[in-house]
């Protein structure tokens, strides 16, 4: 290994500090080890902590999701899926969109939803709502949502198999 190779972290915990250096597998290895060590709860927590891969997400997505000139679009039928994935779908594109700084933010308004997926008001509603309740969707503000991790988590395991059999 040559110096070039070497990565060098510097932890300090509670007025201990500990410097591991090496090849980047054994330093990972390493800074694991000594987190399990001072926190015991780490393995624990970390086996519960739910988060988005993002560049998991991205390949996921690929050929569903377009970046375009005019923004984030969506690349396949719509009519093939039913209004609730519709409506993941496309909070998964803002989210992606948001994550990758080509849109604002990372919610979309009752509004642009239904513009979007092209639903009815009240049925559009009545999907959010339920996915709300799921904990797939967050309502954020009056008219805004956005998806869960949880969310993106079942859109990845539930809808992306139904579109890729499509596909």
């Amino acid at each position: 290994m040559s110096e070039d190779e070497t990565v060098e972290v510097v932890v300090t915990y509670r007025g201990l500090e500990v410097k591991f250096s090496g090849a980047i597998n054994e330093v990972v290895r390493f800074f694991l080890e000594f987190l399990n060590k001072m926190l015991p709860s780490y393995e624990l927590i970390s086996r519960l902590t739910l988060t988005t891969d993002l560049e998991k997400l991205v390949k996921e997505v690929e050929g569903i999701i377009a970046i375009a000139p005019e923004g984030l679009i969506v690349t396949i039928p719509q009519e093939l899926l039913g209004e609730r994935e519709v409506i993941l779908l496309h909070l998964v594109k803002t989210y992606v969109g948001y994550q990758l700084g080509k849109v604002d933010q990372d919610i979309m308004s009752i509004s642009d939803i239904i513009s979007t997926t092209s639903g009815k008001p009240s049925s559009s509603a009545a999907r959010l709502s339920e996915l709300v309740q799921m904990n797939w969707v967050e309502r954020v503000g009056r008219g805004e949502y956005r998806i869960t991790t949880y969310g993106i988590k079942a859109f990845s395991e539930e809808v992306l198999p139904k579109i890729k059999s499509f596909m």
